[in-house]
């Protein structure tokens, strides 16, 4: 072990010890009768390429976990395998198999990042046009990038989500599922991918795991026009009772198309995408925007309606038609307004100006807001037209959301008035439906491409298979697991149970891709975020399946229903499966010991779909004590300040992590930076300077290590001050870890605790160092094992040990030597330290150089006062009658608060406690220093010495 930092090679170093873990299988446990256990999981990969920083804060934080609880003496498990699930291998092997010159470019780079041979890189890419390559190249990478930064993994239990075994685990899964009437095949629209002709979820979806797209319902008014109906697509149905008039993009292309028995005007770009959700769209005639403007319609209610032009009506987006209700929605008035000032329109058609004049809001809603809120609204904010859509897009959102959640529809309703806004919307669109004057519309609920590069639309297929989370009795046991589970940070638990009160049904299989066939429906494939959510069982079983050699034909129902549901005897499970008992009951032993899980780690997106997912599959499966236990999140990564995109440059991939920075100075960064809940700004000058701090680390570790070596003395005032301080933050640090606040954690156990000992380094003597160094050196370097395992595995050794720190026994505080008068002292002592050298400053600006001091401290008799005063007050007002003290008061005044939290700051002896550090204090004033107690001193200023604030005199 260099002595000097600058010889310390940490990429030796980390290598040497990720090579020791592994080999020696430290991080492989296996079932300990007796032993309290730990299963820990993170999310599984998704082996379509590189992975990024973002998933790095998650394992890495994941890792803190595992290493904490391991060292607690925990029997832990955290294993890993990987997600290929769907099509987005399939899109990979696709593109570059039709020379997509943008895909080959991207998996070169990708590629690259591992092999240096341009001719190697060129060839390994071109072998992806098999989809096994591009799952055999990148997990056995992403294997090595877990290992580069010093995951504490299993990874003896590994697996694919292809494998044959997996597969049959899967199948027995939605054979539950069937069973419990909660898998159902019928209509039901879904996200598609036009190319592929094939249903899509968020893994085949680009950015689809970060920016969620999902299907929304629409409802299409009809609004009879010519020989047909204007279809004029909603999200507000309870407002039709209000429509003044419509509006339409003059410049687009628009179609009459025959929809079953009806005749529709609708965008051209709408009836492209109707085709997806209606058997029968046929495109009867193209027609031009302007054809529909000055014209008018007849609403469902029988209102006439004028048709305007309007530059807001975006035809990519459902129907391609607005109706108009001016007095809830802001946009509508701003489009009257705008139709009014239109000279060229009004030239065009004179008569128009009449009509639009005409044209009065109806006020539908009571929210509080008073009559036409939209109306008042844009005339508050002068609005001129219907371009500003910053401003419009404001007050919407200011008058929609008052109005869903307050408001209450009135007498223009009919026999809707009184219902709450929030009630009446489906009521209505159920309303109109049965009456012919609506039908269900879907759009998706943002512009989306498949990662095949075709477009995803919403499409409604005859036969789709789905989950239906309304099914009878799953709701309600998925509310019972998730009230037992303890979520961090704990608001999110609420986003949990509000999503759980919405979800419906979800599709959960596909035409084509990777994965796992239905098992009684062959043509389809369960999808990734369906296959992917008890997966955490089968970590606990995989192994001794290996082990004894079983076949995928063996894992029949009967071996799934012994093993983790305990349907027997063993003896009929192994008689059907042609299993030995003696297997059977070692596989079923794995699981009753390992599960459940107990803590799952990921990122804040997963709540609303695979977590979400994930306790309603263990609710639907599993009895109640192997649901899950605990759920922990983190946000996001950034870079630079900005999303990580290829375009800006500013993408960080795991694989170059270790490289550049380091595995010890990452994870320190990364997970020390910011806490769970915040979003993790990825800045290279913020890490560099963090690598500053590290190099600091390892030069006081040193000096801890060899001080150990030396002869040491019986306790001293400084010696009890570190001894506390290190003992607080053991506790602290303990604390931090069990609530999972792994930021404060490493804020307290490093950089706090890295400032401490430095400050006692630079005070204490030869022996004061060896006495403190023998306890608490090496507790310190378990302390910190979990954050910078490689480090303090190196500097573990350099101390004499022989075993790991990754195995040693987590340090439990001494709280018997956790002294607050001891740390008050010390911090007395550099409270008054900083003091003087700051007066020093302000007497240099004047030119005069000081070279003696004199330190004058508070009577004894002033120090009790304080005492009692601020004991008998209870605000700095109330302190003011009890003395006449008038310096006193007003100095107590100012640090009252200060002193009710920290009263040992007036019972410390500040003559003793000053001259006990004379050395240290004229050593970093740099001048000659005299103590003196107030009532000894001649100096005109003693009385000026307060409690806790000795007066100073410069020379």
């Amino acid at each position: 072990m260099p002595e000097n930092v600058e010889e310390f090679d940490f990429k030796t170093v980390e290598a040497k010890w990720q090579r020791e873990w592994f080999e020696q299988k430290v991080f492989e446990p296996r079932v300990e009768e007796g032993k309290k256990k730990f299963f820990f999981t993170v999310p599984y990969p998704y082996v379509s390429g590189n992975l990024h920083v973002g998933h790095g804060r998650t394992y890495a934080n994941g890792d803190v976990i595992a290493r904490f609880k391991r060292m607690q003496g925990f029997n832990v498990l955290w294993p890993m395998a990987f997600h290929i699930t769907g099509t987005p291998v399939l899109a990979v092997s696709a593109r570059i198999a039709g020379g997509d010159a943008e895909t080959v470019r991207l998996y070169e780079d990708y590629v690259s990042a591992y092999e240096s041979d341009a001719r190697k890189v060129k060839e390994i890419v071109q072998s992806f046009k098999d989809p096994k390559k591009v799952v055999e190249f990148f997990s056995s990478k992403l294997v090595q990038d877990f290992k580069k930064i010093g995951f504490s993994l299993d990874l003896s239990r590994q697996f694919t989500t292809g494998d044959p075994e997996y597969n049959k685990f899967i199948e027995w899964q939605f054979f539950k599922y069937k069973e419990k009437n909660y898998l159902k095949q019928a209509s039901y629209p879904i996200l598609y991918c036009v190319v592929d002709k094939n249903a899509v979820g968020e893994d085949d979806i680009r950015d689809g795991d970060t920016n969620p797209v999902e299907v929304t319902r629409f409802v299409g008014i009809k609004t009879k026009f010519e020989d047909g109906f204007i279809i004029s697509a909603t999200l507000r149905p309870e407002t039709v009772f209000g429509i003044t008039n419509l509006f339409v993009n003059p410049k687009a292309r628009y179609v009459k198309a025959r929809v079953g028995g009806e005749v529709w005007f609708l965008s051209k770009r709408a009836a492209e995408k109707l085709a997806y959700q209606q058997p029968n769209v046929e495109v009867l005639s193209e027609l031009s925007g302007e054809h529909f403007v000055g014209k008018r319609g007849t609403t469902p209610l029988g209102a006439s309606a004028l048709i305007l032009p309007a530059s807001f009506v975006d035809v990519e987006n459902a129907s391609g038609f607005v109706h108009s209700v001016p007095s809830h929605a802001p946009y509508d008035w701003a489009g009257i307004i705008e139709a009014l000032g239109d000279k060229k329109l009004l030239d065009k058609m004179p008569w128009l100006e009449k009509e639009i004049t005409a044209i009065k809001p109806i006020h539908l809603i009571d929210a509080g807001i008073g009559e036409s809120p939209a109306v008042v609204a844009c005339e508050q904010a002068r609005v001129k037209n219907a371009r500003d859509k910053t401003q419009l897009d404001k007050l919407t959102q200011e008058v929609y959301k008052k109005e869903f959640y307050e408001g209450v529809l009135n007498d223009a309703c009919g026999e809707f008035a009184g219902l709450k806004v929030n009630e009446a919307k489906d009521k209505v669109a159920e309303w109109l439906k049965t009456r012919g004057s609506a039908v269900d519309y879907f759009e998706t609920s943002r512009p989306a491409q498949c990662r095949c590069g075709g477009e995803v639309v919403t499409a409604i297929l005859p036969d789709q298979w789905f989950l239906d989370f309304k099914a009878e009795g799953w709701k309600k046991r998925a509310f019972e697991a998730l009230k037992r589970i303890t979520v961090f940070p704990e608001n999110y638990k609420k986003l949990f149970y509000d999503v759980f009160e919405w979800l419906d049904k979800r599709p959960c299989a596909r035409r084509r891709g990777l994965g796992t066939q239905l098992p009684f429906a062959n043509e389809w494939i369960i999808e990734s975020l369906s296959d992917s959510t008890i997966y955490m069982a089968f970590y606990t079983v995989i192994k001794k399946i290996r082990e004894h050699g079983l076949k995928p034909a063996q894992l029949k129902l009967e071996f799934f229903d012994y093993v983790f549901l305990g349907k027997g005897p063993a003896a009929s499970a192994s008689r059907s499966t042609g299993i030995s008992e003696k297997a059977l009951n070692e596989v079923r032993k794995e699981f009753l010991y390992w599960y459940p899980n107990d803590l799952r780690h990921t990122g804040i997106a997963h709540v609303q779909n695979h977590l979400s997912f994930f306790i309603f599959a263990h609710a639907a499966i599993f009895d109640e004590a192997h649901w899950p236990k605990g759920i922990t999140l983190n946000n996001l990564v950034i870079s630079e300040g900005t999303k990580m995109s290829k375009s800006k440059g500013n993408v960080v991939t795991l694989d170059s992590i270790a490289k550049d920075y380091g595995a010890d100075l990452f994870r320190m960064y990364a997970v020390g930076t910011a806490d769970f809940a915040s979003v993790l700004d990825f800045r290279k000058k913020d890490i560099q300077a963090a690598r500053r701090t590290l190099n600091r680390f390892i030069t006081t570790a040193n000096h801890l290590i060899q001080a150990a070596r030396g002869t040491q003395v019986k306790e001293t005032p400084l010696t009890q001050w570190i001894s506390s301080k290190f003992e607080s933050c053991v506790e602290q640090s303990t604390r931090a870890l069990e609530e999972y606040r792994l930021r404060d954690y490493i804020q307290k156990s490093f950089y706090q605790q890295l400032n401490d000992f430095e400050h006692f380094l630079a005070r204490a003597s030869e022996a004061e160092k060896t006495l403190v160094a023998r306890e608490a050196a090496k507790r310190w370097l378990a302390l910190l094992a979990p954050i910078m395992p490689h480090v303090c595995e190196e500097l573990w050794r350099a101390a004499g040990e022989k075993t790991f720190v990754s195995l040693a026994q987590w340090p439990a505080p001494r709280k018997e030597l956790i002294n607050p008068r001891a740390e008050t002292a010390e911090d007395y002592v550099s409270e008054v330290t900083a003091d003087v050298v700051k007066l020093i400053g302000l007497v240099a600006k004047k030119n005069i150089k000081a070279t003696r001091a004199t330190i004058i401290t508070a009577t004894l008799e002033k120090a009790k006062a304080a005492r009692e005063l601020i004991r008998a007050s209870t605000s700095p007002e109330a302190l003011r009658a009890k003395t006449s003290d008038d310096e006193l008061k007003a100095f107590l005044e100012k640090r009252f608060y200060e002193y009710r939290e920290r009263p040992e700051l007036l019972e410390i002896d500040e003559h003793a406690t000053l001259s006990n550090a004379l050395a240290y204090v004229q050593q970093k004033t740099g001048l000659q220093l005299r103590i003196e107690s107030e009532e000894k001193s001649a100096s005109s200023r003693a009385s000026r010495a307060m409690p806790g604030k000795p007066a100073v005199t410069l020379e």
